[in-house]
């Protein structure tokens, strides 16, 4: 198997802006006439997402989009499957909450458990797979499924398609009735907005920022808007791909508890700010405070490195999968610094072989 570096620069390179427009690689076709049609008559006021990994990682992208949009629709997201301790006991119960378990393998343990658990609702509970063991549960329980059908997919790195498992659900999510607007113009345009958004200054800030970044703690800042979609899945990418340890935080609340780690620092540390230019006064000047504390030509900022990222796209969906770009081409450049072996301590640590880079061997060898 091509190592995960190469499979990722070619992803970069030739897949990432294409997959916007693979909008139809899915199917509906196993989800119940009834459910459609509560569907479709507007019953579903709330969306409660359940996941793990790069299958629930979308549903944030999801939910921040919809807040962005100001829709009427709320969505939540949890990534487990002890939900009365994540979700309002309220919000799970109501009839007017679909909830949808999602689970690319179909293998992970955690959507399966939250199936069981979940069988008094299972007639307003959609399952969002290829298959595997959740999606024979749904067929075997009468279960709603929808189905990923992806051409082209990176089995043990699907984190690689979530701009198309993103574009997939704009347009499903239209053809469910969750949607009144037709936003797949908007998103399938990226594949061409993209091109420019994400400048060659953009890609030089990249590459210097991994290199600041080599054997560094990195850390990254960022609003409510950008912490629980773009920074999570930032942070996956810099685990998975680049294998190297990073850090999320809401920018406020670094500022009144974290930041003293960095008051004179043993190791290196990178600190990545994402700005936003909907801040309001307030926080800019705070932001503009914080990176002159920690840039000062100072000894004890000898260690400390900072990145500022403008979020300055016109549109969200623009300055989101910009941002994104620039985080994976930080991350191939990173990753190359480093050249771990992966260990396929992921698939081992949650139990899901699906993922194992012998069990992918092993079925193409098979094949």
């Amino acid at each position: 198997m091509r190592s995960r570096l190469e499979r990722y620069q070619e992803f970069l390179e030739q897949e990432y802006h294409a997959g916007f427009t693979k909008f139809d690689e899915y199917d509906i076709s196993g989800i119940s006439s009834d459910l459609l049609k509560r569907l479709k008559n507007g019953h579903f006021t709330r969306v409660v997402f359940s996941g793990m990994g790069c299958s629930a990682i979308v549903s944030d992208v999801i939910k921040v989009f919809f807040d962005a949009i100001r829709s009427e629709l709320e969505v939540y997201v949890f990534n487990d499957y002890d939900f009365e301790y994540l979700v309002p006991r309220a919000v799970i119960e109501d009839e007017r909450t679909l909830i949808i378990l999602s689970s690319y393998s179909g293998y992970s343990n955690e959507p399966v458990h939250a199936f069981h658990a979940l069988r008094p609702l299972h007639d307003r509970v959609l399952l969002l797979t290829s298959g595997g063991r959740l999606g024979e549960l749904g067929e075997e329980h009468g279960v709603s499924i929808a189905r990923w059908t992806l051409s082209k997919p990176d089995r043990e790195y699907p984190l690689f398609h979530v701009g198309q498992y993103f574009s997939i659900l704009m347009d499903m999510f239209l053809q469910l009735g969750l949607l009144d607007k037709d936003y797949g113009p908007e998103v399938r345009a990226l594949a061409e907005h993209l091109r420019s958004d994400f400048t060659p200054e953009l890609r030089a800030l990249a590459a210097d920022a991994a290199a600041r970044s080599e054997n560094a703690n990195v850390i990254m800042l960022g609003s409510p808007k950008w912490h629980e979609s773009l920074l999570k899945l930032a942070k996956m990418h810099f685990n998975e791909i680049a294998m190297v340890p990073a850090t999320r935080n809401f920018f406020h609340e670094f500022c009144h508890s974290e930041v003293a780690t960095l008051t004179d620092p043993e190791r290196r540390h990178s600190v990545l700010v994402f700005a936003d230019p909907e801040e309001d006064d307030y926080t800019r000047a705070k932001r503009r405070n914080l990176v002159a504390l920690l840039t000062a030509p100072i000894p004890q900022n000898a260690k400390v490195t900072v990145t500022e990222i403008e979020l300055d796209q016109p549109t969200f969906l623009r300055q989101y999968f910009t941002a994104l770009e620039f985080v994976q081409y930080l991350t191939l450049d990173l990753g190359r610094a480093r050249e771990t072996k992966s260990r396929n301590l992921i698939s081992e640590a949650a139990g899901n072989p699906w993922y194992h880079g012998s069990t992918i061997a092993a079925e193409k060898e098979g094949s």
